[in-house]
């Protein structure tokens, strides 16, 4: 199984990973033959990269949630949305559902990878989608810090509320009207609240609403902050993969976040996912077919030589590196 960008390389292959609609429907499933009319309506939908099967059997797809897990919370997720945008009001108990069963099933192996195989063709589910992606990667960060599962659980439900406040504007007081909603559940602690108003507060005091710096942001916020741009990079543009969004983020520096949580998500996220074909400093062409756990940038990658299968530890040959990704 391979991990391609959707071109003329993709032609007549079959898809290894089905693709559904945000209602979770299959859009195109495994064994569908890609052709050119199918390419065109898949980037349509958002989806620039797929798995294909290369009956190469060294990759295996790990995903962070599980396909069937996402769409069941990104219904859920949206009855909640629809009631609090009717009644104003956040209820907790769905919301805790939702996260705790995150938490229940979250992948946080460094081989598990947020894959995009759900169509963009629902707007009223594209903000629930987020929601959803952003809570997973503040939990993985949660995880590398350490945190107890109540402090986990309240880092969870502060990141999947935090837009919650686009029920009532999409300008930049969504920050200040989603405070406003979950402070009137005493459920939701000071920090959870917190953590919703700042999420848009810069390390150098640029963000809003209240151009906070450094110390006084809550670390719940800054979790987000990182992890919502993350999310917002992959999404500008379809065709972006993990190792471009943190070139974006690291272009962002400190002047956007601290540099310990900064040091946190890059240690998160694996940015050459499993079945991406790369090109070495030694001119080799490889598939990376496993991760080291704490370092990213240097998978185990496997090439063809003389019709056997080599593989290289980039951990432990410090002399190779990964040049491009081979498109």
């Amino acid at each position: 199984m391979r991990l391609v960008i959707l071109n003329e390389k993709a032609m007549d292959k079959e898809l290894a990973v089905p693709i559904y609609t945000q209602s979770g429907m299959i859009y195109l499933n495994k064994g569908a033959k890609i052709n050119e009319r199918n390419i065109e309506q898949i980037k349509k939908i958002g989806i620039n990269t797929v798995y294909i099967d290369d009956g190469i059997n060294d990759v295996t797809l790990q995903e962070i949630y599980d396909a069937p897990l996402r769409l069941k919370a990104i219904k859920e997720l949206k009855n909640v949305f629809d009631e609090c945008k009717r009644k104003k009001y956040v209820p907790e108990q769905p919301v805790i559902k939702i996260v705790e069963e995150i938490i229940e099933n979250i992948n946080i192996s460094e081989n598990a990878y947020l894959y995009n195989n759900l169509a963009k063709n629902d707007k009223d589910l594209e903000l629930c989608t987020h929601s959803l992606n952003v809570a997973l990667l503040s939990i993985i960060i949660g995880y590398k810090k350490k945190y107890s599962q109540d402090k986990i659980l309240k880092l969870g439900i502060g990141a999947i509320l935090h837009d919650i406040g686009k029920m009532v504007s999409n300008g930049e007081d969504h920050t200040i009207e989603g405070y406003k909603l979950v402070k009137s559940n005493n459920y939701f602690s000071a920090t959870l609240c917190t953590c919703i108003r700042s999420h848009h507060e810069n390390e150098d005091g640029s963000g809003y609403p209240e151009k906070l710096k450094g110390d006084k942001i809550y670390e719940f916020a800054k979790i987000v902050s990182i992890c919502n741009e993350y999310i917002n990079i992959l999404e500008s543009d379809d065709s972006i993969l993990p190792h471009h969004a943190i070139e974006v983020l690291a272009a962002m520096g400190q002047q956007r976040f601290s540099n310990d949580i900064y040091k946190d998500f890059v240690g998160s996220i694996y940015c050459y996912p499993n079945g991406l074909t790369v090109k070495l400093s030694n001119g080799l062409e490889a598939m990376v077919i496993k991760q080291n756990i704490n370092m990213p940038t240097r998978p185990i990658v496997a090439f063809k030589e003389n019709d056997n299968i080599k593989y290289i530890d980039l951990v432990n040959n410090l002399t190779i590196f990964i040049e491009e990704v081979v498109y």
